[in-house]
């Protein structure tokens, strides 16, 4: 399950829970998705000050856990898509960029 909003006119293209991103020298396995608007990544909240998920884990109670966006780019913003050794890097018009791995979603954006 996602918890996010879609803006005004926005829908969903392409949804892909298979997404590796690296930050640093860490790979983290996260939802992605594509809307008309955006590229979403989704992974669910740290147990640091998240007080549903101590209840969650202290047997408690029990909740739906849901992903959130942790980054989010706008399609607009996307200036390259470089291919690299093991993954992909998408460079942005600020001269940020985002390295990933997810053969799905980089297909469908190099379309656009």
């Amino acid at each position: 399950m996602y918890d996010f909003k879609l803006n005004e006119n926005e829908i969903i293209n392409l949804i892909s829970d298979n997404t590796i991103i690296y930050i640093k020298d860490k790979e983290i396995m996260v939802s992605s998705i594509i809307t008309n608007q955006r590229l979403l990544f989704l992974d669910y909240p740290s147990n640091i000050y998240n007080s549903m998920e101590d209840l969650r884990t202290s047997g408690k109670m029990t909740y739906i856990r849901k992903k959130e966006i942790i980054e989010e780019i706008y399609l607009k913003d996307i200036k390259t898509i470089v291919k690299e050794k093991d993954y992909y890097k998408i460079v942005l018009k600020n001269k940020g960029y985002i390295n990933i791995n997810d053969d799905k979603i980089i297909e469908y954006l190099n379309k656009l």
